[in-house]
């Protein structure tokens, strides 16, 4: 396809359903936030409240960090609507998010351009394509059956501690396309999925350089353009650089999957300046899908 901007905002009203498993909320615990954590060229005003602890995973066994980001100034934050973002290949330092993406949360919200909403990350480690039976672990489970659990423990998320939507760069991207089409088979879909730059390979010679996965049917099994139709019609946002080294895959999500409302390609490769480039648009992408209060 052509390489140009699309760009505009989808107004989507995707209303997730609590209590579709059968769940309740429990008893609200909320942790002691420790001191922001700021990019030292914005100022604190500039970012949002971050928060960081650590909960232990039993499917990865190992105690993880939960990082969470949401607008300041907030009366509360009891349930209040969560993204999942899944971070790339180098983990969650010195940030899991583009400082770009957390400081457009902060501005747009303060600007009373959108509802208030939040980002939450796990550490998934090293190179994480978020699958089970990876080198750290079952991530896919720890994202599916933990993650609720200590959302809801904070009074974050739907009834049932659940993102209302997901988000991904590079590694992450592939993984976020996996969580939905989970989400939407166990029939509690997410209302949007936001990739920058999704580490899409398109064969077997590309993925086994990455060493991610042991054997080509181990990457089959959960490779996100073989699973398009599992996503069930949720909106995907795209954004990524016209000479990203993954752009065959990424070309291949856009033309085959049907409901793809923005695609952005903006001047450069696999790099931050691509991905520090996306943020008003993309936060705003995600916000349009927040579920509709009575």
């Amino acid at each position: 396809m052509a390489r140009e901007r699309i760009s505009g905002r989808l107004l989507m009203s995707v209303l997730l359903v609590a209590g579709l498993s059968g769940c309740a909320a429990p008893p609200i615990a909320n942790a002691p936030s420790p001191a922001p954590v700021v990019e030292p060229a914005l100022s604190e005003q500039d970012m949002p409240v971050i928060r960081t602890e650590y909960v232990h995973s039993e499917h990865r066994g190992v105690p993880v960090e939960l990082y969470l980001a949401y607008p300041r100034g907030l009366e509360s934050i009891e349930d209040l609507p969560i993204v999942l973002y899944l971070h790339g290949r180098d983990g969650v330092r010195p940030t899991p998010i583009p400082y770009d993406t957390l400081a457009s949360l902060e501005r747009l919200h303060r600007e009373g351009t959108i509802p208030a909403f939040g980002f939450a990350v796990l550490d998934g480690g090293y190179n994480p394509y978020w699958n089970d039976g990876s080198a750290n672990g079952d991530l896919a489970a720890m994202l599916q059956d933990e993650l609720p659990r200590w959302l809801s423990e904070r009074g974050l998320g739907d009834a049932c501690g659940r993102p209302f939507a997901v988000a991904g760069i590079s590694t992450g991207g592939f993984g976020a396309l996996n969580y939905a089409a989970d989400r939407n088979l166990a029939g509690h879909p997410v209302a949007a999925v936001g990739e920058v730059a999704p580490a899409l390979q398109v064969s077997w010679e590309g993925m086994r350089e990455k060493e991610a996965f042991a054997t080509e049917a181990e990457w089959l099994a959960v490779d996100p353009l073989r699973r398009l139709d599992d996503l069930g019609g949720v909106p995907v946002g795209v954004w990524t650089g016209d000479s990203d080294p993954f752009l065959d895959g990424i070309d291949q999500l856009i033309e085959r999957y049907s409901n793809i409302p923005v695609v952005s390609f903006l001047p450069g490769g696999h790099e931050g300046a691509v991905f520090e480039a996306v943020g008003t648009e993309f936060v705003e992408f995600l916000a349009d899908a927040l579920p509709a209060v009575d």
